[in-house]
């Protein structure tokens, strides 16, 4: 599909599955202002569809209470969108967490980074070859840095948008064992979950633009078969991330650091669960790597389309 009847589809469809009251009450007053401004007038809400056992079950009588929000502020960040010579946009390609402090393992053991770092890789030769999109990569290596560091890096850049690029786990509650190699060395899992999910911040200067850019990555993750997991919505603690647009599989995670604080809109993607025992080698597989990859592409690509 071209890109610019991709977006106009997307723009026509996107606000029409409303929001559930259970999800919308849980949202803050300018998300709440927000959809109700971009719903097109004839738009009928609809129920959001609750998770089911298998993919969200209900929290254990023994689960702590949920702490209290906080409160905190972006830091002022000093910015300038780049102005290329060959016109293309600069985007910022954030490859989640670093080579010692890895982020999730998968069910056999590998840090998420480097599956952060393979996608990451990947698709900044993708978008190497586009005539609209100049892409920057952020801590190619997986050296040490700061979430705010990385904000200020693609300012420094003057990246018009920002995308940082994860894959998933759960909380511990779920985590089963199993020896995967028969060596004695036991490793984590849980298979009850799989699936993207796309996040966005409203503490981001641009709140609109990155809502509308994490849809655009929810729409083609979907187009591209995958399914959105709605495992973070739980009202556990480490969870009870509120689903802002459930058709399209995008959270609302107002303190994300990489988020809040990137001057430029921004958005994060989950790819995958890996420790899911199943999706884990899946996302190894070359032909899934390529899917998420033009995903990814495509929402980026589509949210610089003529409007």
């Amino acid at each position: 599909m071209p890109v610019r009847a991709f977006l106009f589809l997307l723009l026509g469809v996107v606000f029409a599955a409303g929001q559930g009251t259970d999800a919308a009450q849980r949202l803050n007053p300018e998300s709440r202002r927000l959809l109700e401004n971009l719903k097109p007038a004839t738009a009928t809400p609809r129920p959001v569809a609750k998770p089911t056992a298998k993919s969200s079950p209900a929290p254990a009588a023994g689960d702590e209470p949920l702490p209290p929000p906080r409160a905190s502020t972006p830091f002022p960040i000093a910015y300038t969108p780049a102005a290329r010579p060959d016109h293309r946009h600069v985007v910022a390609l954030d490859i989640g967490h670093t080579v010692q402090q890895h982020g999730s393992t998968s069910a056999r053991g590998e840090g998420e980074f480097y599956f952060n770092q393979r996608i990451v890789r990947q698709l900044a030769t993708r978008l190497s070859r586009s005539t609209t999109i100049f892409p920057y990569v952020i801590n190619p290596d997986g050296a040490k840095i700061g979430l705010v560091d990385r904000a200020r890096e693609a300012a420094g850049q003057g990246a018009e948008l920002f995308l940082s690029i994860h894959h998933d786990a759960a909380v511990d509650k779920y985590l089963e064992t199993w020896d995967p190699a028969s060596n004695g060395h036991p490793q984590k899992f849980s298979d009850r979950f799989h699936g993207y999910g796309a996040f966005m911040s409203m503490k981001n200067r641009q709140p609109e633009a990155s809502l509308l850019f994490a849809r655009l990555l929810g729409t083609a993750m979907q187009a591209q078969g995958f399914d959105f997991s709605p495992h973070h919505s739980e009202p556990v603690r480490g969870e009870n991330r509120p689903i802002i647009d459930p058709k399209h599989g995008v959270y609302q995670y107002d303190d994300l650091i990489v988020l809040k604080n990137a001057p430029m809109p921004a958005a994060l993607l989950e790819c995958g669960v890996i420790i899911n025992r199943t999706e884990e080698l899946q996302l190894k597989q070359p032909e899934v790597q390529t899917r998420i990859v033009e995903a990814a592409a495509t929402a980026i690509e589509s949210f610089f389309a003529p409007r």
